[in-house]
Order: structure tokens, then C-alpha cells, then sequence
């Protein structure tokens, strides 16, 4: 049997070639720990983003597109369905509870969505985990926000930071911003005060007519000055309306990448508003004197006080009459989508399979190239007593030692990348890495690449074999 200390120092001997080996799998083994922990993470993502809703409710349309928008808040809203609507679902006996929310604004790129707050209190995620409060709580006034953990952190907002809101998904959208009329009656007031004055000075004197005009036409400017100074200031000191009220704990869902107001907020922010353009300009003291109540809203997460009633409850809302509307089953439907992107999924761990062949491929060629150069340290084996049974063992030794170093590195090198990178997958694209423990795929990876470089040394094995037995103790050229 080999010396484990001859093939240690049989390595160090050829450290150069074996450290290239040993790279150029390492990298190969790493892609595909990367490309696999992403792909189970986004599936979990997906999988975890809303837990004990039974169906999502919304406007007549394809159900991959509901649960997209809807849940993952991807794409744009369909369509609306009326607040009747809701409150005849709600009234339904078969009902646990049932959650609203409103879609179709925008925060620097992040959607705003209206709800109540309820919502925090009944969506789950991650198989029944609360939501909670990082700091701050939920809505207590019209014009509160709630801020995902990530917008928070990415956008560098604290409790009490007032944000504003703009109409649709982009960052182009028209501004929803509100002024007040005390504001406004101040402005009038002083404009009255400024006349009154300049008409009292104008019938004082008489007899200092030119001075008083030339005086006059001083004041007169300065006044003026002042009275738009202070319209501007008016201006910089609009109330924005929305202030932040509470901050989530990170979910590592989409939940984290979302803007939060209430149902009356996103009605006071729409007063004013025909469809899709802003035609009055209306004060917060004329919202706050109106009636908050939604007119339509976007989607209704549904929890059923018995589950197995859910097809039955998804016919009732097919034959509702008052408006077409669906209701998609988010567990069917995301299996779908598995269905969908499972190809996708193939894809990649075959490419990344193929780059691990090369990579063996090139530990082969490495070896095979330094047969030549190893046949006098064959020989010298062969004059202190070992067979080539021996010579062939040290051989794959060597070659298990390479791939489980190899293998040991790529998992260090998957590890250190979503080190760094855990925070801009998560702020980013939602995708929140939960472990780096081995698993059991990994496990299974990791016997198969140690076999695959076992059968790739196998070539060189050979050739090293009949070299020991051709050559003895001589080497020959």
C-alpha cells in the first residue's frame, strides 16, 4: 500500500500543475454551488412570499399574471374590481379573513401598496412566520407609511422621514404632493396688508409727492421681494403628506421591497384625479373633510375558515354577476410556474455540469502532458520496491486528494461570494440566501466529482502502467 506521506510530498514535487488543477475545479465546483443555492433560494423566495392565503382574488385575467402582480409585484395591474366587491366577498360565510390591497404607484422605483392593517397582522411567510415591526408601528392617520426592510436600507429612511408618492410605475409619473388653505390664507392676508399699506402711505404727503414715489417705488419692491420669498417658501415647506410610521424586519420576500400607505391614503392622494390625470388641485383640509372611502381596488388575499371549501369558493367568484373577476390558488399556480421555468433550471446545471467536464478534461491533459516527466520518479519508486499496482494507487490518491481540495475551495469561494453579495440579491431582486450548510445534493455532488476525477485518471493510470512495466528500472527515451 502507498505512503499517504509519499503522495503529499509527490504533490508538493509538482506544486504548479497541481495547483492549476486544483483552481481551474475549484471555480468549476463554485459556479455550481452558486448557480444551485440561487435557484433553490429564488424558489423559496417565491414559495415563502405569502403563507395561509388560500386564493388571491382579483379582476378577470390569466392567473400566473394575477399572482406575478399581485404577490411578487411584478408586471402592472390588470385591472381594478369595485369595493362592493370586497365587502360581498367578506360577507361570505365560508370567509377567515380576507386582506385588500390597491396597486399602481410608485416610490423611487418601488411599489407602493395600499392595504390596511391587517395586513401585517394576517399575511405570513416562510410557512407561518409574522410579519413584524423593526420599529415605528402601522397606520394610525391617513398619510403613515410603512417601509419594507429593504427600501428602508437602500433608501436610508428613518421613522419620521416624509417621502412623497408619484402616480403609476415610473419614475416619470406626475408627483402626488398637497398643499394647505391656512397656507393659502396667510398668503391673501399679508397681500391685503401690503396694499392697505402702500395705499396709506400714497395719501399721507402731498407736498413729498416725488420723494414719497420715488420711497414708494422702493418699498414697493422690497415688499414685493419679500411677498415672493415667502409664496417660495410656501412652496418648500408644501406638506408631502406621507411620513414614515414604521419600518419591517427583513422577510426576504418581496415583502421587503414594498412601500406601504393605507386605503384612505390612496384615496386622499387620488382626490382631484379623472382616471389617469390630475385635473384640480385639492387641500388637505378638504381630503380630510371628505369621505376616505375606496372606490376600487386592486387584489383580495382570501383565507378560507375551511380549505377543502376552496374550489368550490373559486366557482362562486366565476359565477358572480355583479363583475368578472377570478380567483387563482397561489400553490397550483406557482407549480405552474415551476413547470415553466423548469427548463430554465436544466438549462443552467447542464452548462454548469459541462464546465466541470472541461475542467476535468483539463486535469486529464495536465497529467497525460507530465507522464514523461514523471517517468524517472516512476523508475526510482520501482528501485526501492514498488510495484506498479502501487505506482497506479498513488496515482488516483493523488487524484481524490486534488478533487476533494478542489471541492472544499469551491464551497469556500460559493460561500465567500454570497458573502458579499447576500445584501444586493436581497435589496436588488428579493432573493434572500438562507444557509450555507451542506445538503444533501451538495453531498452527492461533491461523491460525483471525486468518482468523475477517479475515471478521468484513469487514461493516464493506465499509460503510467505499462510505462513501469516497459521501463524497470531503466528509464528509456
Amino acid at each position: 500500500m502507498i505512503k499517504f506521506t509519499l503522495v503529499i510530498q509527490s504533490l508538493l514535487n509538482r506544486w504548479l500543475s497541481c495547483l492549476l488543477i486544483i483552481l481551474t475545479l475549484a471555480f468549476s465546483i463554485s459556479l455550481f454551488f452558486t448557480v444551485s443555492r440561487i435557484q433553490e433560494s429564488v424558489r423559496s423566495s417565491f414559495q415563502n412570499t405569502i403563507s395561509g392565503v388560500d386564493s388571491v382574488v382579483a379582476a378577470r385575467g390569466g392567473n400566473l399574471q394575477i399572482l406575478l402582480n399581485s404577490v411578487f409585484l411584478i408586471g402592472e395591474p390588470n385591472s381594478t374590481i369595485r369595493w362592493s366587491t370586497f365587502k360581498d366577498i367578506t360577507d361570505n360565510n365560508k370567509m377567515n379573513w380576507a386582506v385588500p390591497i390597491s396597486l399602481g404607484d410608485s416610490h423611487k422605483g418601488y411599489r407602493v401598496i395600499g392595504t390596511t392593517n391587517n395586513y401585517f397582522k394576517e399575511i405570513k411567510y416562510s410557512s407561518g412566520k409574522n410579519i413584524e415591526f423593526l420599529s415605528g408601528n402601522s397606520f394610525n392617520d391617513v398619510f403613515d407609511v410603512v417601509l419594507g426592510n429593504a427600501v428602508a436600507n437602500k433608501l436610508k429612511y428613518n421613522i419620521g422621514a416624509e417621502i412623497i408618492i408619484k402616480h403609476g410605475l415610473s419614475d416619470v409619473g406626475e408627483v402626488h404632493t398637497f398643499h394647505s388653505e391656512k397656507e393659502n390664507h396667510s398668503d391673501h392676508a399679508d397681500h391685503d396688508d401690503h396694499a392697505k399699506h402702500e395705499e396709506h402711505d400714497d395719501h399721507s404727503d402731498h407736498t413729498d409727492h416725488n420723494d414719497h414715489a420715488k420711497h414708494g417705488t422702493h418699498d414697493d419692491h422690497a415688499d414685493h421681494s419679500d411677498h415672493a420669498d415667502e409664496g417660495h417658501e410656501g412652496h418648500n415647506h408644501e406638506n408631502l403628506g406621507f411620513k414614515v410610521t414604521g419600518i419591517l424586519k427583513p422577510t426576504g420576500t418581496p415583502i421587503d421591497n414594498a412601500v406601504y400607505v393605507s386605503l384612505a391614503g390612496i384615496e386622499a392622494m387620488h382626490k382631484g384625479w379623472i382616471g389617469n390625470q390630475k385635473v384640480i388641485d385639492v387641500s388637505i383640509e378638504q381630503i380630510m373633510q371628505s369621505e376616505l372611502k375606496p372606490k376600487t381596488i386592486s387584489a383580495i388575499f382570501v383565507s378560507l375558515k375551511n380549505r377543502t371549501q376552496v374550489f368550490q369558493f373559486q366557482r362562486d367568484l366565476l359565477n358572480y354577476k355583479e363583475e368578472a373577476i377570478s380567483s387563482v390558488m397561489p400553490g397550483i399556480t406557482l407549480s405552474r410556474l415551476w413547470a415553466l421555468t423548469g427548463n430554465v433550471d436544466k438549462a443552467f446545471k447542464i452548462i454548469t455540469f459541462f464546465i466541470i467536464i472541461i475542467a476535468l478534461l483539463g486535469m486529464i491533459a495536465m497529467t497525460i502532458a507530465g507522464l514523461n516527466g514523471r517517468r524517472r520518479e516512476m523508475a526510482i519508486l520501482r528501485s526501492v520496491g514498488a510495484s506498479p499496482t502501487n505506482i497506479v494507487s498513488l496515482l488516483l490518491v493523488e487524484s481524490i486528494i486534488i478533487s476533494l481540495i478542489s471541492c472544499a475551495i469551491g464551497y469556500i469561494l460559493m460561500i465567500v461570494i454570497f458573502s458579499i453579495g447576500k445584501d444586493y440579491l436581497q435589496n436588488n431582486y428579493g432573493i434572500f440566501i438562507n444557509s450555507f450548510s451542506i445538503k444533501n445534493y451538495d453531498l452527492q455532488m461533491i461523491i460525483s466529482i471525486i468518482c468523475a476525477a477517479l475515471i478521468a485518471t484513469i487514461v493516464p493510470a493506465i499509460q503510467i502502467y505499462k510505462n513501469t512495466l516497459r521501463d524497470g528500472l531503466n528509464v528509456r527515451s
